[in-house]
């Protein structure tokens, strides 16, 4: 039955960009698996629950669209402009959004594990509770972003902008933060095992809470005005830590 439904719901590239131009905007609980869509203008459209699975929609104009709870497993929205859209409980695991726009979209409970955001626009972007596990988040810029209780286990986050981002009870287990601008970012209660903090600005950030007694590299962290920041003794237990390390191979 979920087949038969799906079947009769599918419409290829050529169908979907024709009833968009005759102005329908409704491609809810649709099946465009793999389909086509460079370039493509189709702001303000309503995706929700349609399965967009491995499509490509790079360089397309989706602002303000309704992408919430579709499957965009292995999609390709690279230089996408997705401002203000809608991807609350969203699958784009394993998704390319590589300088894709997102900022001030909805990416609550979204599942964004392994997925390639290097220089993607995340500020102010709401990511309350998402699944950021092993994701590629390099020179990514999550200014002032929500990622409140999101899981960023063993992410890439080299360079990345996180000035001003909500990371409370955030799960940095493993990430790897160095060269990162966390200045004014909110660290309340997030975890930091085995993350490499090297290089990263901290200055003002607020720690309260924040568990950094196993952190895998601080070298040439600035905690500057940072709230809780670790005291002389404890940088050098984790330094400690650090050089007792055995190196990866």
């Amino acid at each position: 039955m979920e087949i038969f439904t799906r079947a009769i719901n599918s419409m290829n590239a050529k169908e979907l960009l024709e009833s968009y131009a005759q102005g329908d905007r409704d491609f809810s609980k649709r099946s465009l698996m793999g389909l086509i869509l460079t370039g493509a203008n189709l702001s303000g459209s309503n995706f929700i629950e349609s399965d967009l699975e491995e499509i490509t929609l790079d360089i397309a104009n989706l602002e303000d669209v309704e992408l919430n709870l579709a499957n965009l497993l292995r999609a390709n929205l690279s230089g996408s402009i997705l401002i203000q859209a809608n991807l609350n409980g969203t699958v784009l695991e394993q998704a390319s959004l590589i300088g894709a726009n997102l900022s001030e979209a909805f990416l609550i409970e979204a599942d964004l594990s392994e997925a390639v955001l290097v220089e993607t626009n995340f500020s102010n972007a709401f990511l309350t509770s998402a699944n950021l596990t092993r994701s590629r988040l390099c020179r990514a810029n999550l200014t002032n972003a929500f990622l409140t209780g999101a899981c960023l286990n063993g992410a890439d986050l080299r360079g990345a902008n996180l000035t001003g981002a909500d990371l409370s009870r955030a799960n940095l287990t493993g990430a790897n933060l160095a060269g990162a601008d966390l200045s004014r970012a909110n660290l309340t209660n997030a975890k930091l095992n085995w993350a490499n903090l090297a290089n990263a600005k901290l200055i003002g950030a607020d720690l309260t809470g924040t568990y950094l007694s196993t952190l895998k590299s601080i070298e040439g962290t600035d905690f500057t005005d940072a709230r809780n920041a670790p005291n002389s003794v404890e940088i050098v237990n984790i330094v400690n830590i650090e050089e007792s390390t055995p190196e990866e191979n």
